[in-house]
């Protein structure tokens, strides 16, 4: 899952998922912000290298939803990287 399209739709996902079981949460929820900026970056076609440096820069940046995303994300695409698997896939 070397592809960022890929590991964006695995997170995707994951986040569906968390998102199904919570009530209650407000269209400005943390989670529901990282949903958003996630799906756009699903859409979008990138290498690997390309998908890195937005996460790098995304840490940066004044969207709260992307800079939340990419904290998150940016330790977990190194992992699978390095041929690991995503957490909630070891489940």
């Amino acid at each position: 899952m070397q592809e960022p399209r890929a590991f964006c739709r695995a997170v995707m996902h994951d986040y569906e998922r968390q998102w199904s079981r919570a009530t209650g949460h407000g269209v400005r929820h943390p989670l529901r912000l990282k949903m958003e900026r996630l799906q756009s970056w699903c859409d979008q076609a990138c290498t690997a290298t390309e998908f890195e440096a937005r996460l790098v820069e995304s840490q940066e940046s004044d969207d709260v939803g992307a800079e939340l995303l990419a904290d998150e994300l940016l330790p977990l695409w190194r992992a699978v990287r390095a041929g690991g698997a995503l957490p909630f896939q070891q489940e």
